[in-house]
């Protein structure tokens, strides 16, 4: 397994730009919405992850058996798609991929008529007869689920109606994923927990992606803990889709000031600000956020409370006893409050200890990303697995460099 250091060598530039790759959430959802509409067109800043390329190379490829390697959307929203079009294919992947729920989406797609069934460490999708009818999903996994079905629901006979429980997580998703099927002009109604889509095929397509939000909190994390006066980042619109755009709001508690000219975002220091010595926020529509921001409170010394964290349980790793793994390494106090809550409570004394801390990815793409600017504040870290922010942030290593960060392979 490889691995990397980290250490601050100093700035030379009192103000950066940056350019993050296209939306991976966008990108994803564009590529399925375009690819059953059948309009072939080039789109304009698609991400550049790892979990975007293989989702791409599926939709496209003659093969008939798919390594999707770690990608839980890639293989959501794909088996609803190829059970659409009775497409006879076999998913694979790594196991951890196989670890993750998915047979809530697998059993509503028999229910719908799809021919489907899973093995350990693939699933396989076979002719079936699809047609819409009336679902109650459970999306207390994942709101990708939803998602995935309803994608795919403008091509079902009858359309589709969903029943969805009273406690919602990552609404914001199904929100995204319902604007952009209105934007290429499916007909949805949305109103209370029941969501019915008519019919009717798409009409439009996706040729432009907007920059990745998620992305974003990490150069704001580096940012706030940087020598640098101001940052630019291009292609991150004040009108998004994207509901970690909250990430403005959260920053802003902690000292940046942001401002949106043209389609692209200025991060300035508020130098007149008084930190909080607690900070309560609800990730329950944004969990993919919390990594960032706990690992920044903890470095600005500051108690966090932070609640709607149940879907984290099920990501690339168990993202709440990953981060009590990794932050117990340095001074503060982490507690898993209950399925959804973690408390964090930075020690009175927050000594930077000489020798290298070893950050384990867990081959999770968001620790490496959320632990590496914390040696902008002088702590030498060493990063195992650091290829794994190819899953969404290829470019990270060398955007930190912008900020002073000296990086070594070993």
């Amino acid at each position: 397994m490889s691995h990397i250091t980290l250490h601050y060598s100093g700035v030379y530039n009192n103000k950066e730009y940056f350019k993050i790759s296209g939306s991976k959430s966008i990108s994803q959802r564009a590529l399925i919405i375009n690819y059953l509409s059948d309009f072939n067109i080039d789109i304009n800043n698609l991400s550049d992850s790892d979990d975007t390329h293989v989702l791409y190379h599926a939709l496209y490829s003659k093969k008939k058996v798919f390594d999707l390697q770690q990608s839980g959307t890639a293989l959501r929203f794909l088996i609803s798609v190829f059970s659409l079009l009775n497409k006879s294919v076999i998913l694979t992947g790594q196991d951890s991929l196989f670890h993750r729920p998915i047979e809530p989406l697998i059993n509503s797609l028999k229910f719908l008529g799809a021919n489907l069934y899973k093995e350990k460490n693939s699933i396989h999708v076979q002719a079936g007869s699809m047609c819409g009818s009336v679902l109650n999903l459970d999306t207390a996994y994942t709101s990708q689920f939803i998602s995935s079905l309803l994608l795919i629901s403008p091509y079902l006979k009858n359309g589709l109606v969903l029943n969805l429980p009273v406690t919602l997580y990552s609404k914001s998703y199904i929100k995204m994923t319902i604007d952009m099927m209105k934007h290429c002009g499916a007909k949805i109604e949305f109103t209370d927990h029941v969501i019915k889509v008519s019919s009717q095929p798409y009409t439009s397509y996706f040729q432009n992606i907007e920059s990745d939000w998620t992305s974003s909190s990490y150069l704001f994390a580096a940012f706030i803990f940087s020598s640098l006066d101001k940052v630019l980042i291009n292609n991150l619109y004040v009108d998004s889709v994207q509901y970690d755009k909250v990430v403005v709001d959260i920053f802003s508690l902690l000292g940046v000031t942001t401002h949106f000219e043209n389609n692209r975002i200025i991060l300035e220091k508020n130098k007149n600000i008084v930190l909080p010595q607690k900070i309560e926020w609800n990730f329950i529509e944004n969990p993919d956020l919390f990594p960032a921001i706990i690992v920044v409170c903890f470095g600005l010394g500051i108690e966090l409370v932070a609640k709607g964290l149940m879907t984290l349980s099920y990501k690339e790793s168990n993202r709440l006893k990953t981060m009590q793994s990794e932050l117990s390494k340095f001074n503060c106090i982490y507690s898993i409050e209950s399925k959804d809550v973690v408390s964090m409570k930075p020690k009175l004394k927050n000594n930077i200890l000489n020798e290298a801390i070893l950050i384990d990815t867990h081959n999770d793409h968001r620790i490496a990303l959320a632990f590496a600017p914390l040696a902008l504040l002088g702590w030498k870290l060493k990063i195992c697995n650091p290829e794994v922010i190819n899953k969404s942030y290829r470019r990270f290593w060398h955007d930190l460099r912008k900020f002073g960060i000296e990086i070594k392979c070993l």
